[in-house]
């Protein structure tokens, strides 16, 4: 088969991180979405489908007001909140919600992701809360940004979370450490577990950005060279 992907385009990047995020424990169904600024207005983004099974051609393109500029796919009405918040986030690039499993538990909390492990760093001092009172739309963007403000890091109470970052690489990467921090922090509390001291975290998240989030990225996009070679078939 043969087209215009290669792994430069937006959408076979998005495909990538999906794979990734569900080879790394983050498979959210067919609910979940990654998305990628292209431009001022528009944006590449995954369609109803299983993070495992991605491929480009699954991604489309759309503006601000929610018009498809490219690609054939049906894209989920839930994607609107990324339009907010790329647009109330000029720095912003990238968006990825999960509803992944222990991200799923820890939001039923209503509580913050604690400092149980050492990637919960990446989130220390940067988390907001949205939820759905059940009488307002149940998933409303402008609200959702408004309750983010400029922070990275939004749970979506009884619902799962969102992370949106300065680069699709970072996105991807936050969304697995929240994961994994998400299970961390349920299993010790069941044991009485503590955390990490504040000056710990505080310390710590700077370089778990700086050496974490770009050497983790470069490790599972090796590994789905050979985990998911059908993605790469796309432009062989």
């Amino acid at each position: 088969m043969t087209n215009h992907w290669n792994e430069d385009h937006p959408a076979f990047q998005i495909a990538a991180a999906r794979r990734i995020l569900a080879n790394e424990g983050c498979e959210s169904r067919v609910a979940g979405h990654v998305s990628l600024r292209d431009g001022e207005d528009a944006f590449w983004v995954s369609t109803f489908g299983y993070f495992g099974e991605t491929l480009p051609e699954q991604v489309i393109k759309v503006n601000f007001q929610m018009e498809q500029l490219e690609g054939t796919w049906t894209p989920s009405p839930a994607i609107a909140f990324h339009a907010s918040l790329l647009r109330d986030r000029p720095e912003a690039q990238s968006v990825v919600h999960l509803h992944s499993r222990w991200v799923e538990v820890l939001s039923t909390t209503g509580n913050d992701l604690g400092m149980y492990s050492t990637d919960a760093v990446l989130f220390y001092d940067d988390q907001a809360h949205y939820y759905d009172d059940g009488v307002q739309t149940p998933v409303d963007g402008n609200r959702m940004s408004q309750l983010l403000g400029t922070k990275r890091l939004l749970i979506m109470d009884n619902h799962g979370a969102l992370v949106v970052e300065d680069t699709l690489e970072a996105a991807t990467v936050k969304a697995i450490a929240l994961e994994s921090s998400a299970r961390a922090h349920v299993m010790a509390q069941l044991i009485g577990g503590k955390e990490m001291p504040e000056a710990e975290a505080a310390r710590s998240k700077a370089d778990y950005h700086t050496y974490f989030i770009p050497m983790m990225w470069e490790a599972c996009y090796r590994r789905l060279r050979k985990s998911d070679p059908d993605l790469f078939e796309c432009f062989e």
